[in-house]
């Protein structure tokens, strides 16, 4: 839905949309580390989850600004190939 919304809505100064799309890569990094190893094996090759942590501590604990282009990136491209490389 966040991608739906469009870039624009996303970029827009105080978006609810850009915070949403914060709120999702916080959790990404959570449910990885609940995956089951069977399932971590099928994660895309170049997913490099040290950088899904500290763009998840980034996020969560606002140590500088985040790169509004990699969340956008993250949400728009990196979130839906894990779940496609993981779900049945």
């Amino acid at each position: 839905m966040i991608v739906e919304q469009g870039q624009a809505a996303f970029e827009a100064p105080r978006s609810l949309t850009y915070r949403a799309a914060e709120a999702v890569v916080i959790h990404f990094d959570d449910l990885l580390g609940w995956l089951p190893v069977e399932r971590r094996a099928l994660l895309p090759e170049g997913l490099s989850l040290a950088a899904v942590r500290r763009t998840r501590n980034i996020l969560s604990h606002d140590y500088r600004k985040a790169r509004k282009d990699i969340v956008w990136d993250v949400i728009e491209h990196r979130i839906p190939a894990v779940i496609l490389a993981v779900v049945d």
